[in-house]
């Protein structure tokens, strides 16, 4: 038994150790470039934006905070502080005409709005300006990845930065022919970043006593890029335009999950959306538990109905009862004066004695046997005698009378006794 235990402690340790080094060697030799990205702010994969967000939240000097619920009904357009930055990094902004009014509310009262997305509402970009081009603002997501080596420029003044990459890159909303419109809060439009065919990457626009950031390609803010050679120095550009080392920042964790109109009007609050499941996937350490957790509940399972059984019905332990029985059927016969039958009863129940205990048959207890039977069952010869003579009488009759039927019960009962 010990020997089966030391092996099968051997098997478990082999197995932990294939799982903790072989899967990882395994996994290492054809390591390829994970392209897959949700725009996390909790995920290290390339093209996520988790340096982003800690960089954000490390050196925000007014504070940091995140919001889970629709703008509109937030509260923070009708704040009456400024110096606070509302940061958007989604797949797709799809505001609300509600939160697009809040949106350019509160950047108008002296507070800065950034937002990065892949695809955007024709209402949204028309209440800012005016574009031919409002057609090409919505993409599919996830956009398309062409792979290349590509670069942005970022302009400011007479001054220009150029920031490359070797990776992909995206299909994004097309920002270029852009018109002010008159008599509306957004009084002038700066183009920040463009890319090596000149499309614009990035605008400033001018929205009353603040401003809005405009990007359509949320890779810049990416961990690959920002972390590609000397790339990071662009966050500390887009540091200074956001105002990040004086201003609060708030942190958007509410339009990353909506993909289309339709959800952000279903989904205005953010109720029903699983909070435990967020902080479990936000941690890598969580996850794998979370899993170990599934995994273990799933072996249990198993093993636990394997072992099962349906249970034992207990059944009461019968009652004996000859006795109650014999009762019952002798009475019978007492009431209808059935002498023999209750006689004949006796004589068999004293046969069955005797072959019982002593071995003698009913067809032994002839009158040539009485002396051996009176030995074998250690009895008088004489009440031997009156036991057979009375039992000789009733076989002789057809009927007997009572007292009959109670002397044959009183020699038996004697025979008993002695």
């Amino acid at each position: 038994m010990k020997g089966n235990l030391l092996i099968v402690g051997i098997i478990l340790v082999g197995i932990v150790i294939f799982l903790f080094f072989g899967l990882d060697l395994f996994s290492s030799l054809d390591k390829k470039f994970d392209k897959f990205f949700t725009v996390s702010p909790n995920s290290y994969r390339p093209y996520d934006c988790k340096f982003f967000y800690d960089e954000l939240k490390q050196n925000a000097g007014g504070g940091f905070s995140e919001n889970k619920l629709r703008f509109d009904i937030s509260g923070y357009g009708s704040l009456e502080s400024v110096n606070n930055t509302y940061v958007i990094v989604a797949p797709n902004f799809y505001p609300t005409g509600a939160s697009i009014h809040q949106l350019k509310k509160f950047a108008g009262s002296g507070n800065n709005v950034f937002i990065s997305a892949y695809g955007l509402t024709s209402e949204f970009i028309d209440s800012l300006y005016y574009s031919p081009k409002s057609d090409e603002l919505n993409t599919a997501y996830p956009p398309y990845l062409a792979e290349s080596r590509w670069n942005i420029t970022w302009k400011e003044d007479s001054l220009s930065t150029k920031y490359n990459l070797f990776g992909h890159k995206p299909s994004t909303a097309v920002l270029d022919s852009i018109y002010l419109r008159s008599n509306d809060l957004v009084t002038a439009i700066d183009t920040i970043i463009t890319d090596n065919e000149n499309r614009i990457q990035m605008l400033e626009l001018t929205c009353g006593y603040g401003r809005i950031f405009l990007c359509n390609n949320p890779i810049l803010v990416s961990n690959y890029f920002l972390l590609y050679k000397d790339n990071y120095t662009l966050f500390n550009k887009i540091a200074d335009k956001i105002n990040l080392a004086d201003n609060n920042i708030i942190w958007d964790d509410y339009y990353r999950t909506i993909n289309s109109l339709e959800d952000d009007s279903r989904d205005s609050t953010g109720i029903g959306r699983s909070e435990v499941l967020r902080v479990i996937f936000k941690n890598p350490p969580l996850v794998w538990a979370f899993y170990t957790f599934l995994v273990g509940t799933l072996l249990f399972l198993l093993i636990y109905y394997r072992r099962i059984q349906k249970p034992i019905p207990i059944y009461n332990t019968p009652k004996n009862n000859s006795g109650a029985y014999i009762s019952v059927v002798s009475g019978l016969y007492w009431e209808q004066q059935n002498h023999k039958s209750i006689a004949d009863k006796i004589i068999s129940q004293f046969f069955e004695y005797l072959a019982h205990n002593h071995q003698i048959h009913a067809k032994d207890f002839q009158e040539s046997e009485l002396e051996k039977i009176s030995l074998k069952t250690g009895r008088s010869l004489e009440s031997i005698r009156e036991i057979f003579d009375e039992i000789s009488s009733v076989k002789s009759q057809d009927e007997i009378s009572k007292q009959s039927l109670m002397n044959v019960y009183q020699k038996i009962n004697a025979f008993y006794q002695a």
